[in-house]
């Protein structure tokens, strides 16, 4: 039995690739601490784990991170979220000697890490990264864009090491924590060049185990009918003019049209909508994609994986971070149609979902994918190679 800490970013697409690993590491007898927000603990504990809440403070922040305004907003949000993870830490670290800490790609992984010094293990709710990628983002130090922490990022580095003895090696290890060894939560058919990641990283694949959460969808409206259902994630904002150009493509759609609109959508900047649309702020995702026919999408990893797993074809309109290297993937395999955030209008979204509907190249090609996902061996193949690695750390400083 291991004491298992988990740290992560406290948002969907972020903490839902987790859930089938620590029912895993739960199911076999580990003591299963997670770090988040209050949004999450139903989900984790429905999965075995010891919640730990720490304060939400990207809940209902709103910032553009193209700019320099939003880009200090974006990074004060993720040193701050990371003090008070390590504040948590720090309390739980009295009562309990935690065997390893298993964390995201994003946030405060290795900060954790090098203040328990104990084995650390990362993994990627999205695709890897390539060095040659991840310079071309703006908090890397070999940026191309000149960025300069603001007054308030600096104190709170500061607060950091004098406080935990802690600190980043830059900025950018806020989105890229890395580990000597790394799950990776896709295959490696999808994962763009496979070949520059070597045996320290282990593709497993995603996993879907059952949420526990409460909600008042209903789904059997949704039985027997051909389903589109729509949905740019939870992170994006000002999505009603987006949401507005749907209804008026889909008014005459036979079937249901379900538009997962979010929690910051501004429900009076959305139309009135005909009795076949269901338009909530929170959607049962994969129970709604089960009974889908076609999913229009932003083309975050998490949506796209369960759009796979249960063969929908997908119309992917991507907008930032990961969103156009996932669209671009899924459109080389021919298991996904591209649009342009420039091109979306009622008769470009027509013909996009006319297409995924009526071309069987879609649904072949996400089948390919599908069967890539079975063959990796999933939560058990990870617990293997996370057992073989932390009982050599434990030797090698024993």
């Amino acid at each position: 039995m291991l004491n298992v800490l988990m740290v992560n970013f406290p948002a969907e697409g972020h903490v839902n690739p987790t859930l089938g690993i620590a029912k895993a590491f739960a199911e076999r007898g580990d003591n299963v601490h997670y770090i988040t927000t209050e949004k999450f603990k139903e989900r984790l504990e429905g999965v075995g784990a010891m919640v730990h809440l720490q304060p939400d403070l990207l809940r209902r922040a709103s910032f553009n991170p193209s700019t320099p305004s939003g880009l200090n907003a974006f990074l004060n949000i993720h040193i701050q979220t990371s003090l008070d993870i390590l504040e948590i830490t720090k309390q739980l670290s009295k009562s309990i000697n935690f065997d390893f800490v298993f964390y995201d790609k994003f946030g405060a992984g290795e900060l954790v890490r090098d203040y328990l010094n104990i084995p650390g293990v990362s993994s990627s709710a999205s695709f890897l990264f390539s060095e040659e990628h991840l310079k071309k983002l703006p908090l890397h130090p070999d940026s191309e864009v000149p960025f300069q922490p603001d007054e308030t990022a600096e104190k709170l580095l500061h607060q950091m090491k004098e406080r935990f003895g802690v600190s980043p090696k830059n900025m950018v290890q806020f989105m890229n924590n890395n580990g000597a060894l790394n799950v990776v939560y896709t295959s490696r058919y999808f994962q763009p060049n496979s070949d520059l990641f070597g045996e320290k990283y282990i593709f497993i694949g995603p996993s879907f185990p059952k949420r526990k959460e409460t909600n008042h969808f209903p789904l059997e409206a949704l039985k027997n009918e051909k389903v589109l259902y729509i949905s740019m994630g939870t992170v994006l904002n000002q999505v009603e003019e987006f949401f507005n150009t749907c209804i008026d493509a889909f008014s005459d759609f036979q079937g249901k049209v379900v538009i997962a609109a979010g929690e910051k959508a501004d429900f009076t900047k959305i139309k009135q909508a005909p009795e076949n649309f269901i338009i909530s702020p929170y959607v049962p995702q994969l129970e709604v994609l089960s009974l889908s026919d076609v999913f229009i999408t932003h083309g975050g990893m998490n949506s796209v994986n369960e759009g796979i797993h249960y063969n929908v074809p997908l119309v992917v309109l991507p907008h930032d971070k990961d969103q156009p290297m996932v669209a671009q993937r899924l459109t080389e395999l021919g298991a996904g149609y591209r649009l342009s955030k420039d091109n979306i209008n009622v008769q470009s979204l027509k013909d996009a979902v006319n297409e995924v509907l009526s071309n069987d190249k879609y649904k072949e090609g996400i089948q390919k994918i599908n069967d890539s996902f079975y063959d990796c061996g999933g939560t058990e193949k990870a617990l293997e190679a996370i057992d073989s690695f932390v009982k050599k750390q434990n030797l090698l400083n024993s």
